[in-house]
């Protein structure tokens, strides 16, 4: 049976070996044969290492001190990296930024630290990184073998001479064992080379067609998440200066005892902002579209953008019953608000995608802010559900953009009957978003009533995310009604057959519904455990397998039950048009010759049907709201910082 400290480095090492086996010349046959059985054995050693952790308690994890100055060269040779490619596209934010960096980093290991010996472990794995772990290894690795199928379409639609397939493969599969490095280091100065490493990996996904608008977009990303990482530096020396050492458990055991303190918590906070593209810095994460989509699904699902909300989480412990947990409540619950608000204008169907992330981040951000029990175990399991929808949702509409060609929602009017099983799996993971009693809408059931229960200022937390919600409930409704809707003419039905990515979408959309019939046994075995690890109590009475709290209960199985005869049975009688033969529909006037295609109006004119949905631009658009809401949320961010003090 392999050792806990084997089964970590082979969480953190074979993805990045797998990638740089993949530079090789292997074809697409040798890169099945080779991420295939790593995917199975990422997903395997997580499980194992989960059930580890939860039966015998945290790991720690030391290296020899010989490490550090390994560590340190690395450090500054990530940083010599971003500063060539600051100069190299003459971009003054990235050089400056990483500059910054490098003054920064030099500043703290050879003056601030200059001979401190940490006696922490490196590693600390408790159920929390072991939640993360298993979102990363799992939903990640089924998001690289979607790839395996995505990327020759791809480059076949690029018509590119030569592939860059090996460079793509070596940091998506990378990244995965990057972030497992992030999510299991307690060290700070671990954290910031892991926290470096995702950005690195994020910049080359980012970039990966090098056409302009990719260039663009990736250094935009570069410059916010190196702001993030100045952020992390300052907040690490503060934290040092504070408590003595570099360990993110001994920070979180002092807690907010203090300004000092607390200022190097919102510091470390704001770190997690740039990372989760939380209002103002979402722009970057939106531009991360133009990359292939399996780097969309990643980035949106269980890596990058979920660091920063694990940070964020993970120090709530430090800087609960404080002005600054409120404040970063408030935060939160006006991302999620405001970005919701800004999905509902968005015929693009990756951006909604993305704001959606953003709004349900967040969320995430939010529960840490109102910092009870409830609320911490509504952001932890957040985080899982939201990976597996928001990863199949991803991964779907990449293969609706090879089908049709288009990322418009417009275009994607009766899907469900054109490509019956990727039509269909969008539909179930938009439904696993959206309502009860899937396990998105529950986190945010228990949000808002964590927020509803407390006083103050959470009246307004309750406001933003009813708000928000409603907002939410808006633009998917639309756009699964587009999916469903069956328009006039004739239909194309095609439905290709690539496996590894039917079965990535599938696996996904199964393992939303599969997880929410059993969201008790869930929350039992993996989200309480990993809260009350923090410090927290158990907020459930779990009796009977439902989740009942002091002010009202969650019971899944008469939930299901309820929808399955609400929808299913009536769905038995809904038949594609086309096959049922079905009358031609009412079009506000006579139909020309009986179809479905044309009515003959008050006027006597033929008038040809038109369809579509409604995006409210001139009241929710981007160009807009976008500056109002990006003033506001700096003067959310000051409101953080405020809160340090207050």
């Amino acid at each position: 049976m392999a050792s806990a400290e084997t089964l970590v480095w082979a969480l953190v090492l074979l993805p990045v070996a797998a990638g740089l086996i993949a530079l090789l010349p292997l074809g697409g046959a040798g890169r099945k044969a080779l991420f295939v059985p790593v995917a199975l054995v990422m997903a395997g050693a997580s499980v194992y290492l989960t059930a580890g952790v939860a039966a015998g308690g945290p790991i720690a994890i030391g290296l020899p001190h010989s490490w550090d100055t390994v560590l340190t060269v690395l450090d500054f040779a990530l940083l010599a990296y971003f500063i060539y490619a600051g100069l190299a596209a003459r971009h003054s934010l990235v050089t400056g930024l990483a500059a910054a960096g490098a003054l920064g980093l030099a500043y703290l290991k050879f003056a601030r630290l200059s001979g401190y010996t940490p006696a922490e472990p490196v590693f600390y794995i408790d159920m929390l990184s072991a939640v993360m772990c298993l979102v990363i290894s799992i939903v990640g690795s089924l998001i690289v073998l979607y790839a395996l199928d995505y990327m020759p379409r791809h480059e076949e639609h690029l018509g590119l001479e030569k592939s860059r397939q090996p460079q793509f493969f070596l940091f998506l599969a990378g990244f995965l064992g990057v972030m497992n490095g992030l999510a299991f280091a307690d060290n700070l100065l671990w954290l910031y080379f892991f926290w470096e490493l995702t950005t690195l990996c994020c910049f080359q996904l980012i970039r990966h067609d090098l056409t302009g608008e990719a260039k663009d977009n990736a250094l935009r990303a570069l410059w916010m998440n190196l702001l993030g990482a100045v952020a992390l530096l300052a907040g690490t020396g503060l934290a040092f200066q504070q408590t003595g050492s570099v360990s993110v458990q001994k920070l979180i055991d002092i807690g907010g005892a203090g300004s000092g303190i607390l200022l190097a918590l919102a510091l470390l906070c704001f770190t997690g902002f740039t990372k989760a593209a939380q209002v103002p810095f979402q722009s970057w994460l939106l531009g991360a579209m133009v990359a292939p989509t399996p780097v969309s699904a990643l980035l949106h699902s269980s890596t990058m953008v979920k660091a920063g909300v694990y940070l964020v989480l993970r120090l709530a412990p430090a800087y609960c019953g404080t002005t600054l947990s409120d404040m970063i409540g408030l935060f939160g619950g006006f991302v999620f608000m405001v970005t919701s608000i800004l999905a509902v204008s968005q015929p693009v169907s990756k951006r909604v995608l993305a704001y959606s992330t953003i709004a349900n981040l967040g969320l995430i951000v939010c529960c840490a802010g109102i910092n009870t029990d409830l609320a911490i175990a509504a952001g932890i399991a957040l985080i899982v559900f939201h990976a597996v929808s928001k990863g199949a949702l991803f991964m779907a509409v990449g293969m609706v953009e090879q089908h049709i060609g288009s990322r418009n929602i417009e275009d994607m009017e009766g899907l469900r009957f054109r490509t019956p099983v990727v039509g269909a799996a969008m539909v179930v993971g938009m439904l696993s978003m959206l309502f009860l009693p899937f396990g998105v809408a529950f986190s945010k059931w228990a949000a808002i009533e964590a927020a509803g229960l407390e006083e103050g200022c959470f009246l307004v937390i309750t406001a933003f995310l009813a708000v928000g919600s409603a907002a939410t409930l808006l633009f998917w409704a639309k756009w699964t009604g587009r999916l469903l809707t069956a328009g006039a003419g004739p239909r194309e039905r095609r439905e290709d057959a690539p496996g590894l990515a039917y079965l990535a979408v599938t696996g996904l959309v199964a393992g939303a519904v599969v997880l929410s019939v059993f969201i008790a046994p869930l929350m039992k075995r993996l989200v309480i455990p990993a809260q009350v690890g923090m410090g927290y109590a158990n907020p459930f009475d779990l009796t009977a397998w439902n989740l009942v709290t002091a002010n009202g209960s969650f019971t899944p199985w008469a939930l299901f039950i309820a929808c399955a005869v609400a929808v299913l049975l009536p769905a038995l009688w809904v038949k594609d048009p086309e096959a049922d033969g079905t009358a031609p529909g009412y079009l506000c006037g006579v139909n020309v010759d009986g179809g479905d295609e044309k009515f003959w109006s008050a006027g006597g004119a033929a008038v040809p049907v038109a369809t579509g949905g409604s995006y409210w631009a001139s009241a929710f658009g981007e160009e807009k709201l976008t500056p109002v809401f990006n003033w506001a949320a700096l003067a959310g961010l000051a409101a953080v910082f405020l809160g340090v003090i207050l």
